[in-house]
């Protein structure tokens, strides 16, 4: 059963967590906690590890859990989301795995800096987790245009007359009054074929994960825009055309980029706070 009122965790200025005692029942008002606290609500058994992985795993990537920051002991943090101590345990070996805790045997689990983390999955991780109303789709796009530089520097350099045959009859399928679903679906398929094109199996790989990270954005209402192009097929039948010279692929493509970069530089500009 969930209980009504939400359990904190508290961190004190020396970086120790601990946890806070559940208010009795009052009818007076009740002080609210300031700083120092994130929330955890009780959450189902059977769902229970992945839910207490989220909340701990939500609370460092915001900073409420400050890297160096030890957890209380596995039976606190337990009684305070009402499920088993084998369940903490579990979603605590989860947050070890993707390089968020450190953990020892007979030691407390402490808070690693998420921002010094190689695990690729924590980019995930930050797009399930992200506060209600955080936009990444700026810095999705941003970071999706310019992951296409390298391929296809290496498509220019490798790809086959079979792999530009396909590229060709995709440009000449896509219609000139194509619908943007029709669009979207040209654009899928032709860059998983410049992907495949680098025959490097690791940028194929990245491509489907960026394909697939694209898709969990759209689903959550955050879609990833498409390069801005002067014509859909103008500029790729030109940038088919210059993968089949082997030459000017890549500056074609960074001219085509380059007005959305700069609505991107605008915009950050414009949301960073102002300096003394």
């Amino acid at each position: 059963m969930l209980r009504s009122n939400p359990d904190r965790l508290r961190v004190d200025p020396a970086g120790r967590v601990s946890l806070m005692s559940r208010p009795r029942r009052s009818t007076d008002p009740q002080p609210q906690e300031s700083t120092g606290a994130f929330r955890i609500t009780p959450v189902p058994r059977k769902r229970g590890a992945d839910l207490a992985f989220d909340v701990l795993a939500r609370a460092i990537l915001s900073g409420e859990l400050p890297p160096g920051s030890a957890l209380p002991p596995q039976r606190e943090i337990a009684e305070r989301f009402d499920i088993s101590t084998l369940v903490i345990r579990q979603a605590i070996h989860k947050l070890e795995d993707v390089g968020l805790l450190r953990v020892r045997q007979g030691s407390p689990a402490f808070v690693l800096d998420p921002e010094k983390a190689t695990d690729i999955r924590l980019l995930q991780l930050r797009l399930e987790l992200a506060p209600a109303g955080k936009d990444m789709s700026a810095d999705a796009a941003e970071t999706r245009m310019l992951f296409m530089v390298p391929m296809l520097i290496l498509a220019e350099r490798r790809i086959t007359k079979q792999q530009l045959g396909v590229l060709e009859y995709l440009v000449e399928s896509l219609g000139s009054a194509a619908t943007p679903e029709e669009g979207l679906k040209f654009r899928l398929e032709y860059w998983r074929q410049i992907a495949k094109a680098t025959h490097n199996e690791l940028i194929h790989a990245q491509m489907r994960w960026w394909l697939s990270f694209a898709r969990d954005l759209r689903m959550r209402g955050q879609p990833v825009a498409p390069p801005p192009t002067p014509t859909e097929r103008g500029f790729y039948g030109a940038l088919t055309k210059a993968l089949a010279e082997r030459k000017g692929a890549v500056d074609l493509y960074l001219r085509a980029i380059t007005p959305m970069l700069e609505r991107f530089d605008a915009q950050r500009a414009k949301d960073a706070p102002e300096s003394g």
